[in-house]
């Protein structure tokens, strides 16, 4: 998960604690679109969200898990992930964890047993988590401790991240993990985030297959697989998607036209905005405008 913002490639995970090597914030959904919000996007960071209150759908390499209170989803290391649908009363707190702080102060036998195969996908931590409530108290104290920033606070902050990692390593591996996770580590990756990112940058133009080809030097069937194999989406869908998301923000954020909103972000005919629009979002441009507008804009 990110923060309100178009990660639709690698995302750089912000830590505002760099020295420390992890980010750890509280969310609430009440004031943000029930679709759309954490858009598809992948990091090298372990990712750990615990839900608090409502309901959160979770898409984890195509699969999406649905978590309600209580339960923990767990995104690995380089995983493709996106969150689209959740409660309007969704409260939750969000872990990013660089494994680099413990290569910083393990080395030898405990890296290479457990951190390195980690980070390289080799092994996996199950997704969802459900009835852990002793991992749903070190992510809450996580925060707090992260947050309130007392006198010598990283030497709790480690002692949390040890204790949650002992958890999940001894509770909650998964088992016969074959073959490893492998989609963003390799040549397929790199081809993929390379679509991603050209379709970021020209989604207000038209966008042809040929146009891609240039992008990845490969030919236009092999494109349209192995983009659906590593999103779960078709291209022209998820560009779709991205062309919907910007059109909601600026329904939100600006006074901008309906049409004129459609024409910018890549839309020819205006019906076929709405159209699309109402499937992706589930309500009519000016429905989502109306609901989340803020009075004081």
């Amino acid at each position: 998960m990110t923060e309100k913002r178009p990660a639709f490639y690698q995302e750089q995970v912000k830590m505002p604690k760099a020295s420390i090597g992890l980010n750890c914030f509280f969310f609430e959904c009440s004031d943000s679109p029930e679709t759309g919000v954490f858009p598809l996007h992948w990091h090298d960071h372990l990712e750990m969200i615990s839900v608090q209150e409502g309901w959160l759908e979770v898409t984890i390499e195509q699969t999406t898990y649905r978590c309600e209170k209580g339960d923990i989803a767990i995104v690995n290391p380089c995983q493709l992930h996106e969150s689209r649908k959740f409660s309007r009363d969704t409260k939750l707190y969000c872990l990013m964890l660089d494994l680099d702080l413990f290569r910083n102060r393990f080395v030898g036998e405990t890296e290479e047993a457990f951190i390195n195969p980690l980070a390289e996908g080799k092994i996996l931590f199950k997704p969802k988590l459900s009835g852990c409530d002793e991992i749903c108290e070190l992510i809450r104290k996580s925060y707090r401790v992260f947050a309130g920033e007392e006198l010598a606070f990283q030497f709790r902050l480690m002692s949390l991240m040890c204790e949650l990692m002992y958890h999940l390593f001894r509770d909650h591996l998964l088992v016969n993990t074959v073959p490893p996770h492998k989609n963003y580590v390799s040549v397929s990756r790199e081809r993929v985030n390379a679509i991603l990112a050209y379709i970021d940058e020209h989604y207000t133009e038209k966008i042809k297959l040929e146009d891609l080809v240039d992008v990845v030097h490969i030919n236009k069937f092999y494109i349209c697989k192995i983009f659906q194999q590593c999103t779960g989406k078709t291209l022209f869908n998820y560009v779709n998607i991205v062309r919907i998301q910007k059109a909601t923000e600026l329904l939100i954020g600006t006074n901008r036209s309906v049409t004129n909103i459609a024409l910018s972000v890549g839309f020819q005919d205006i019906n076929y905005f709405s159209r699309t629009f109402k499937s992706i979002m589930g309500m009519s441009p000016m429905e989502i405008r109306k609901k989340y507008t803020r009075n004081d804009r």
